[in-house]
């Protein structure tokens, strides 16, 4: 008798467990100061590549019309950046939110349906790029603001890139 409540006392506790609600990580998911762009981090990531081929945007021109895309963090940088004496240098006159300085003619965001973490705070994701017959990778950082989804960050894995450093945030820094 004393055994089989030895071994039900543990069975007991694990379904209690089970039938506990799971509160999130992170309940405070932060603020959001700049406007926002509906949808997830695939979809959101997906549209600033989409604005950036449709608009043809390049350099510091390129941050008032992507700044809805992008975290409050990485717009404050981008428009210090373009406020200080390098801001006319050739990284930041050209494209900086690809490896490839001209731009790109097409881009493919991953999906983020496979992230399993549905508290994640951060996402990185693949993106295909191409222009003209020459295709890479790069990598953009998607944050969580509030109840946005914004750029943070975009790394270049390209093999050719023009950037001074392996991303966004490095390449600004050291301009």
């Amino acid at each position: 008798m004393r055994s089989s409540v030895l071994v039900l006392l543990p069975c007991a506790l694990l379904l209690t467990a089970c039938t506990t609600p799971v509160t999130p990580a992170f309940k405070d998911i932060g603020t959001r100061s700049g406007p926002c762009i509906e949808g997830g981090p695939d979809s959101v990531a997906q549209k600033f590549y989409d604005y950036q081929l449709t608009h043809k945007t390049q350099g510091s021109s390129a941050i008032t019309g992507l700044r809805p895309y992008m975290s409050d963090s990485l717009a404050q940088q981008l428009q210090k950046a373009s406020a200080s004496p390098n801001a006319q240098n050739e990284f930041m006159r050209s494209n900086m939110f690809t490896s490839n300085a001209d731009g790109a003619d097409t881009a493919e965001v991953a999906s983020a349906s496979t992230i399993p973490n549905t508290d994640a705070r951060n996402i990185p994701l693949r993106v295909k790029l191409t222009k003209g017959s020459q295709s890479w990778n790069d990598e953009v950082l998607m944050i969580r603001e509030g109840q946005c989804w914004a750029v943070d960050d975009v790394r270049y894995l390209g093999e050719n890139s023009h950037a001074p450093s392996g991303s966004l945030r490095q390449a600004i820094e050291t301009n």
